[in-house]
C-alpha cells in the first residue's frame, strides 16, 4: 500500500471513531449535580367552614311624600274668551316652597288661548299646600295642575 492510501484510511477511521465518540456523548444520559437533599416537615392543609361575611347595612333612602291641597282658588273665566266659546285645558305647574306657599306659578302646557293660561296660573298661585317631606323634613317641589275651562 502508498503512504497516501494509508493516511486516508487513518484519516477516516479517525472521522468514523470522532463520529461515534460525538454520538455516544450527545445520547448518553446526563448525570445530575450531586447535591444533598432535604426534606421540611409534613404540611397539613384544614378545610374549614366559611366565616359568614357581615352583611354592610344598606341604606334605602326615605319616601317623598307629595305636597297636598289645603286650601284651592277656582279661577275666573275671562268674559271676553267665554263670550268667544273658547275652551281649553291649561297644565300649570307651581313651586311649592317650604312653608307651603306657591312661590311661582306658570302654564306648562298652554290651552292655546293666552287669557286662559293667566288666569289659570294667577288662581293656582294662591293656593295653600302641606309642602312635601321626606323622613319629616320639608322639601320645595313642584306640583302640577290640569286646569280645564268649559263651557257647558
Amino acid at each position: 500500500m502508498t503512504k497516501t492510501k494509508v493516511i486516508t484510511n487513518l484519516i477516516v477511521s479517525f472521522l468514523v471513531v470522532a463520529a461515534a465518540f460525538s454520538l455516544y456523548i450527545a445520547t448518553r444520559p446526563k448525570t445530575a449535580i450531586l447535591a444533598p437533599t432535604f426534606v421540611y416537615e409534613e404540611v397539613v392543609v384544614h378545610k374549614t367552614a366559611a366565616l359568614p361575611v357581615p352583611i354592610r347595612p344598606v341604606s334605602v333612602p326615605l319616601p317623598v311624600i307629595p305636597p297636598q291641597v289645603v286650601s284651592s282658588v277656582l279661577p275666573e273665566y275671562p268674559s271676553a274668551v267665554l263670550q268667544a266659546g273658547i275652551e281649553g285645558l291649561v297644565m300649570v305647574q307651581a313651586y311649592v316652597g317650604l312653608n307651603g306657599t306657591v312661590e311661582k306659578a306658570e302654564a306648562k302646557t298652554s290651552s292655546g288661548n293666552t287669557e286662559l293660561d293667566q288666569s289659570a296660573a294667577r288662581a293656582v298661585a294662591q293656593w295653600r299646600f302641606t309642602p312635601a317631606s321626606q323622613g319629616g323634613t320639608a322639601l320645595a317641589s313642584w306640583f302640577e295642575v290640569p286646569v280645564r275651562f268649559s263651557i257647558k
